[in-house]
């Protein structure tokens, strides 16, 4: 955990110049913040998990939501505050702490409900995170995760033709010249983890025709050919099989 937010703290200046921009990580969040919108009401006090820069809880303050947005990465969350500052958000609306997934109790319960995006949970302990979830939801309250999937589809067929790309897992990923310890759990994985407290209800992929924001090269090289791959996902996403075969994986469920 302690390299996570060392690798984080390292990339906190640049992240919106960077994967901010990146063509295949908008439209994943485009997905994610609309699910969102569908899912938390107006007026529901949410966690966001590893908020980063804080844009989902931006995205949501301004759409009459109240958050609070937790990152192990104290950089992280400076900027998050920074960009509250320069948008104009009342601190009512949201606030930003530096924080583990697995020591919410300071934060209080009764959250109408808890969201993760890009992959936080990956270097969580998950059994640590559901616990304090457990205790800060409020009976009902709804879950929505994106965790990075163990098998994109688009990568595994690239495997299977070129004998290209490396498999997920095999080592850790670097984020600003570090390593970050990261595992890929499966939906039953989570479900385990997290315990009877919660029910599972559904869920979807991002990525799991297009490739991963790791090609945000390819993705701007060829404009069309992305753009029908995301007409072609927006259909199957949804689909049983297809699901949990994402570049990111979002499990969706409540609190009982």
């Amino acid at each position: 955990m302690a390299s996570a937010a060392l690798a984080f703290d390292r990339v906190a200046p640049t992240y919106d110049a960077t994967f901010g921009v990146n063509p295949v990580g908008r439209l994943f969040r485009y997905v994610f913040q609309e699910r969102l919108l569908r899912v938390f009401p107006r007026g529901a006090r949410l966690l966001d998990l590893g908020c980063g820069t804080g844009e989902d809880a931006l995205f949501l303050a301004s759409r009459g939501r109240r958050v609070v947005g937790v990152d192990i990465s104290s950089a992280m969350v400076e900027e998050a505050r920074a960009k509250a500052v320069l948008r104009g958000v009342e601190p009512e609306a949201v606030r930003f702490l530096t924080s583990s997934l697995e020591q919410l109790a300071p934060l209080g319960s009764g959250f109408d409900g808890a969201y993760s995006d890009f992959g936080a949970l990956n270097c969580a302990d998950l059994q640590g995170a559901g616990r304090a979830l457990a205790r800060a939801l409020r009976p009902g309250a709804p879950l929505v995760l994106s965790l990075i999937g163990a098998r994109p589809l688009p990568l595994l067929l690239q495997r299977l033709f070129t004998g290209n790309g490396e498999p997920r897992g095999g080592r850790d990923p670097r984020v600003g010249g570090i390593a970050v310890p990261t595992h890929y759990p499966s939906r039953n994985r989570l479900k385990r983890a997290f315990g009877a407290e919660f029910a599972w209800t559904s869920g979807f992929a991002l990525g799991a025709t297009l490739p991963g924001p790791e090609h945000a090269g390819w993705a701007t090289r060829h404009p069309q050919a992305f753009a029908l791959l995301a007409v072609v996902e927006s259909v199957v996403r949804h689909w049983p099989i297809l699901r949990g075969l994402g570049d990111h994986n979002v499990i969706e469920g409540r609190r009982r």
